[in-house]
């Protein structure tokens, strides 16, 4: 075949086929030659389809792609189909598009190639998740994209993940200053990107980790060429000692489990695990951990379909009134109570299966608000909500729809409490997720407040309804000045903004005293009560009975703290 018009007149049913998946189709010569295109052109790349003929591929596509690209047409040439290779389209405006190409040699017809093109599925907002410095994707938006990535590659030629610690960049810092480090990052995250699949699957996690998403031939030691590279364009120089990679394949993955895989090896990597000898250690033992985290995500999901665990309520109790003002909801895996749940919760956490256990405990919690004898209307409850959960769009489009269908009848019974704080990156996205919960008529509290140093910049950033003091302060606070001294300058700041205040870990009836005076309102603890699940009712439509402990009782429909007695017209400071 000499002429591109005898594909689109021989050929509909290819061009059908094509179309079904994709917006322009070419027929390329084996030299990577436009000889026919038909399609979309103009919307997909900024020129019309007619325009193409002639035009060699590879100047479709932005620098960095064309050697992705060629290693693809190559692959073609050679026999082999490829199937969605992601690469950055070149408009005629400078601009550039993700892409997808998937094509094979048509032996029959003197090895022209067929090429198929479509918009690309993945898609990450230029600055929202890009770290200015390097030009390279922050860790949500590299967690996005591989995903994406590696499960389209799933059963076709797999990608492979390098992660690279440099912790010569403190030094570089320390001896060559400031300027020079951060030319070097820029240089080096040009050559990343440019090694990646698509020319932009390249992250920065932390100041000194970087990690690059790349085909199986592009190999450690071009990696580590390339960081030597970055260090000669600014007349430096890298100790090889400071540089080590792993690589991950993760082609005997299953697909549904690809992005919990490179969530708990990502999360391992930018925390620097828990073996000694750094990431060299590290990437010795990650693959058979990854092989054991597999089998434990399936053992997670398990419990959770099955609905194998259970929920504990621990009160929360008004000082100034005594009332138990709501229950917290916990959760615990197994029979044993007193269990913690903290290791599988933090390994959720990591693999990012939180948000599929917050949903779980939603979904049980609402739907035992309807019956006895959760259904008592002076009853309220909070669940927890891990930051990571807020983060995740498929997470919280599911929670919306729960608690959408739930406003009518919970809203005024079901607090939402946010936890892990700490992993929440992008504030404003998820600011407008609690705006929308509070629209509804949730009121939503940010937990362990004041544990890390950024505690304030997250007051300021999310508007909430309530604090909850982190119980280091708390449980101290008798005898130490400056413990009491922060929670004073704490409740000083959330009153003045309108927000209350709960102090966990509350064990006495000192602590109780000292908290009224420093005017904290709600307090949580042993003191109060340990965390239970409610007694058997006494017959049908025991609403009180089940929720009676050695330290709480009934008083005019509310249910009370034994310990405490308001004097008559008592008022808490922050009433109205």
């Amino acid at each position: 075949m000499t002429e591109g018009g005898d594909l689109k007149q021989g050929h509909g049913l290819y061009v059908g086929f094509a179309f079904a998946a994709a917006d322009v189709l070419f027929e390329l010569s084996e030299a990577g030659i436009v000889e026919f295109a038909v399609g979309a052109a103009l919307k997909l790349l900024g020129r019309p389809a007619r325009r193409l003929q002639g035009m060699a591929f590879a100047d479709l596509l932005a620098p960095s792609s064309r050697p992705e690209a060629e290693r693809a047409l190559t692959r073609m040439v050679e026999g082999a189909r490829v199937r969605r290779t992601v690469l950055l389209g070149l408009r005629e405006d400078g601009s550039t598009v993700s892409l997808e190409i998937s094509g094979y040699r048509r032996a029959e017809d003197g090895g022209h190639l067929l090429v198929a093109m479509s918009l690309g599925a993945v898609t990450v907002a230029g600055h929202a998740h890009r770290i200015a410095q390097s030009g390279l994707l922050d860790g949500d938006g590299f967690r996005t994209m591989a995903n994406s990535l590696v499960q389209s590659a799933a059963g076709g030629q797999p990608y492979r993940l390098s992660m690279i610690d440099l912790p010569e960049i403190d030094r570089l810092r320390a001896e060559a200053g400031s300027d020079v480090a951060q030319s070097f990052v820029g240089e080096l995250g040009a050559r990343l990107r440019a090694l990646s699949v698509g020319g932009d699957a390249a992250g920065q996690l932390s100041d000194n980790r970087y990690c690059v998403l790349h085909p199986p031939e592009v190999d450690s030691s071009r990696i580590e060429e390339a960081v030597g590279e970055a260090a000669l364009a600014v007349e430096q120089k890298m100790h090889a000692p400071g540089l080590s990679t792993l690589v991950l394949d993760v082609a005997e993955v299953p697909p549904d489990d690809i992005p919990h895989v490179l969530a708990y090896a990502l999360n391992r990597f930018t925390q620097g695990g828990d073996t000694k000898g750094g990431l060299a250690a590290l990437a010795a033992d990650l693959q058979p951990r990854l092989s054991a985290a597999v089998k434990e995500m399936r053992a997670v999901r398990e419990v959770i379909e099955r609905g194998e665990f259970n929920i504990l309520y621990q009160p929360i109790v008004d000082l100034w009134t005594g009332v138990v003002h709501h229950f917290e909801c916990l959760l615990r895996f197994s029979d044993d109570n007193e269990r913690s749940p903290y290791l599988t919760v933090t390994f959720a956490e990591d693999t990012g299966l939180a948000g599929e256990i917050d949903l779980a405990v939603a979904e049980r919690v609402i739907s035992a608000m309807r019956v006895a004898p959760l259904s008592h209307p002076s009853l309220k409850f909070a669940i927890n909500l891990s930051g990571r959960s807020l983060s995740d769009p498929t997470v919280v489009r599911r929670l919306k729809t729960l608690l959408g269908e739930a406003s009518a009848t919970h809203h005024r019974r079901l607090m939402l409490e946010i936890t892990e704080s700490a992993e929440i990156r992008d504030f404003p996205a998820v600011n407008a997720v609690v705006q929308d919960f509070r629209g509804m008529g949730y009121s939503v509290c940010l937990d362990d407040f004041g544990a890390g140093n950024a505690a304030f910049h997250y007051l300021r950033a999310l508007g909430v309804d309530h604090v909850k003091i982190d119980g280091s302060y708390v449980h101290d606070c008798v005898g130490s000045a400056q413990a009491a001294a922060f929670i004073r300058a704490i409740v000083g700041l959330c009153n003045e903004l309108g927000i209350s205040t709960i102090a966990e870990y509350v064990e006495n009836i000192e602590t109780v005293n000292l908290l009224r005076v420093l005017k904290v309102r709600f307090g949580q603890g042993y003191l109060f009560g340990k965390p239970m699940r409610p007694r058997p009712a006494a017959h049908a439509g025991d609403l009180k009975g089940p929720w009676l402990t050695a330290t709480t009782e009934w008083r005019n429909d509310l249910l009370h703290w034994r310990g405490v007695t308001p004097a008559a017209g008592s008022r808490s400071p922050t009433d109205g």
